[in-house]
């Protein structure tokens, strides 16, 4: 994704997120319609399950481009909570000396 424009990265990672949160969901919602339940425990394990999917599909698309922001030395540009997932991702390894 490095090399498109960053409307398309936002364009996949919007999609990425709706798509990621509907299917389960629709797919608990038929579930749930079939069996006649009458509590929708099926939809919600599906939103459930979509959103896990989801959270972690926007962290694999994240961090190449927190990556690149450090290679390029501009994890000043970075605020709020994708700064502290950079520090958290990247950290430096400390070498002890004996």
């Amino acid at each position: 994704m490095k090399t498109w424009p960053a409307s398309m990265q936002l364009l996949t990672v919007g999609f990425y997120v709706a798509l990621s949160l509907l299917i389960p969901t629709g797919i608990g919602f038929w579930l749930d319609h079939r069996a006649s339940h009458g509590f929708p425990w099926l939809t919600l394990v599906g939103l459930g399950l979509g959103t896990i999917i989801m959270a972690y599909g926007v962290y694999r698309m994240m961090v190449p481009f927190l990556r690149q922001t450090k290679e390029e030395g501009r994890e000043d540009q970075l605020y709020g909570p994708v700064k502290k997932i950079a520090k958290m991702t990247f950290r430096e390894k400390k070498q002890e000396h004996k």
